[in-house]
């Protein structure tokens, strides 16, 4: 199966995740990503250099709109700046689903650059971690109670397929996204309430 194949699968498992909004970090190795979601209409995207800030930034949007979101990054040391906000949504039981890239599995412990360990590196604060190399494993069991982790690994040529515009295109029927009841008022409701008589709020 071809990077640019299982990039589409990866994105289409997330459609029918009900994930819309989707924080993207781009680097060399998530470039079958960065390629697709150019072309697709199906998400809001929010692209981004730093992983810590764009992790807690879509976490809060998954808080905000009560529906499943994601950030996808690259490989080695990125990954593992997403670890707080996982913990954070583990705690919360916040939908998030990261994306790792990663160089492919036989490159692990050789010292080639950006090959951290990042099959588990989330250990116990992600519901379910998925090594995906070559194939598609399904079906991909996540309750949506917490943070999923899929760790894509890519060989080289990373664009190995050509890149017009791909429909995004559930398999399944579309599930209801994954809802959480809301036990305070908006967050929006309080800040502005909050705000409304203060003079000169930084």
């Amino acid at each position: 199966m071809t990077n640019m194949m299982i990039a589409k699968k990866t994105l289409q498992l997330l459609q029918d995740f009900g994930v819309r909004d989707i924080a993207l970090c781009p680097g060399g190795r998530n470039a079958p990503f960065v390629f697709l979601l150019d072309e697709s209409e199906a998400f809001e995207v929010f692209s981004a250099f730093d992983e810590r800030a764009a992790s807690f930034f879509i976490l809060g949007r998954a808080q905000f709109t009560s529906r499943p979101t994601a950030i996808i990054t690259t490989s080695g040391t990125a990954v593992a700046e997403v670890l707080p906000a996982v913990i954070e949504a583990h705690y919360t039981q916040t939908p998030l689903v990261v994306i790792s890239a990663d160089r492919p599995g036989r490159l692990r412990g050789t010292g080639a650059p950006q090959t951290i360990e990042q099959k588990n590196i989330f250990s116990d604060y992600v519901e379910n971690c998925v090594d995906i190399e070559d194939g598609w494993p399904t079906p991909i069991s996540w309750s949506g109670r917490g943070p999923l982790h899929l760790n894509i690994c890519f060989d080289e040529p990373l664009i190995d397929a050509p890149t017009e515009k791909i429909a995004i295109v559930p398999q399944s029927a579309m599930r209801e996204p994954f809802k959480k009841p809301l036990e305070s008022p908006r967050l929006e409701s309080i800040f502005f309430d909050f705000i409304a008589d203060k003079k000169n709020p930084l």
